[in-house]
């Protein structure tokens, strides 16, 4: 495995935990505890919901789901795509989102930063979107502009040869 990233320790920290209820946050938040706890009982409570948020990233889930759906794909660098790759993981696997608001838990960004990684982050995205096939592929691909074109077509030739055969992360079974 090349570079660790927050989706390895994340699973990581999965594997360690010993709850019923995971809760993966980022650590550039804050948010109310109390309130989160009680979201996170309405979840424990009721059969195949999570929350997802981002950002910034918030993922309340039970532990048997969230070990069923695979983990935090590693194949990501750390950037915002694997957070919507696994959302879009859960959803396939039937589960459903929890209407879930930020206000709920007070949940905020404690400092407000541009995203220099826009690129890599359009790029995971992309990805995300070709393997569970929640865009066309001509609408991933076309552009106006050429150059933002031949980036696309250069992303879907990256995963098509190489990223679909890495190992997704330390809990898949291959």
């Amino acid at each position: 495995m090349g570079w660790r990233n927050a989706s390895r320790t994340r699973n990581m920290g999965a594997m360690k935990a010993r709850g019923d209820v995971l809760c993966f946050i980022d650590d550039d938040v804050s948010l109310d505890f109390e309130h989160l706890f009680e979201v996170a009982q309405v979840i424990h409570r009721d059969e195949g919901l999570f929350v997802w948020h981002d950002p910034p990233h918030l993922l309340i889930i039970k532990t048997e789901d969230f070990f069923s759906g695979g983990g935090y794909d590693e194949r990501f660098r750390p950037t915002m795509g694997e957070t919507v790759e696994l959302k879009l993981r859960l959803r396939r696997n039937g589960l459903k989102e929890f209407q879930f608001a930020p206000e709920m838990v007070c949940l905020r960004h404690l400092k407000e930063h541009p995203n220099p990684r826009y690129l890599l982050n359009q790029k995971h995205l992309t990805w995300a979107y070709l393997e569970y096939r929640y865009l066309p592929l001509w609408r991933l691909v076309w552009r106006k502009n050429p150059l933002e074109f031949a980036r696309r077509v250069k992303w879907v030739l990256e995963w098509l040869l190489y990223r679909r055969y890495q190992r997704k992360s330390i809990l898949s079974k291959r």
